[in-house]
């Protein structure tokens, strides 16, 4: 278990593994890379496994007693109590596609929930960190850190945030039910940096995702001042298979709104589509 000292101690070798590993995805950015699939039918390149190399050996260095869960290294592991667990490079198939979102996502979990969470993007030089029960923040290139929240609901515009290739049936229910409802399509989970510095008030996903997509990301949400559920607006949960798979899960700013209205006619439209 890494205390809140701990954090603050082991805080600047975590943002320099992002660092480094973000030099060597900016080095190879927009250039040809050699592209491989694996076995869930997702890409794959030789920078995601450097990168995972870079950061892994850096944890490995801060905290040899945690174990390390990886997009590029779970297969066979046994369960654990206290885990990282790391996204070297989310949004591959963005970063293939030669687009600028893509981001690192470092968490730590205790028993079963996001403790500790970290997305870096390097395009941006933007450096999102939070830790339980000290609050999420922002570090912009060498700027200081500034505290992040999430944002109430807005009569004039809210931006929902979502993936790619979203359902047009779920945006209307969407649009039902949130007033000027503003929708961003945005890959990686860079979404989750965005709704916790206010800029958004929801991110649905239907799809299915892994654990490593949204554990960091979980806990900027949380230390901002959201809230990041499942289908019957329970707490999305962690280490719940061998496969490190999530269900839908829904990302939300404002509690005090009623998602839970719009989440069930999001899941009920869905079944009446599928």
């Amino acid at each position: 278990m890494i205390s809140n000292s701990k954090f603050v101690e082991i805080l600047p070798s975590l943002q320099e593994a992002c660092i480094k590993a973000g030099e060597l995805q900016k080095k190879y950015h927009k250039t040809d890379i050699d592209i491989a699939t694996k076995s869930n039918k997702t890409p794959v390149t030789k920078i995601d496994i450097d990168s995972n190399i870079i950061i892994s050996d850096s944890l490995k260095k801060i905290t040899p007693e945690i174990p390390i869960i990886s997009e590029e290294d779970y297969e066979g592991q046994d369960k654990h109590d206290c885990f990282w667990i790391v996204d070297p490079l989310d949004g591959t198939r963005n970063y293939i596609d030669k687009g600028n979102n893509f981001c690192i996502c470092i968490s730590l979990i205790k028993e079963s929930y996001p403790i500790l969470g970290i997305i870096y993007s390097p395009i941006q030089d933007y450096f999102y960190y939070a830790y339980q029960g000290c609050g999420a923040f922002l570090v912009k290139g060498s700027e200081s850190p500034i505290r992040i929240r999430t944002s109430k609901m807005s009569s004039e515009r809210n931006n929902v945030y979502t993936s790619i290739s979203i359902n047009k049936s779920t945006l209307d229910q969407i649009s039902i039910h949130v007033e000027n409802a503003l929708f961003v399509k945005l890959a990686s989970a860079l979404k989750f940096g965005a709704i916790a510095s206010g800029e958004g008030c929801f991110y649905p996903r239907l799809g299915p995702t892994h654990e490593w997509d949204t554990a960091a990301g979980q806990c900027l949400i949380e230390e901002a001042g959201g809230s990041v559920v499942d289908k019957n607006m329970e707490r999305l949960k962690y280490n719940k298979n061998s496969k490190f798979l999530n269900d839908e899960f829904f990302v939300i700013a404002d509690p005090t709104f009623d998602w839970k209205l719009v989440i069930d006619n999001i899941i009920f439209e869905r079944k009446l589509t599928s």
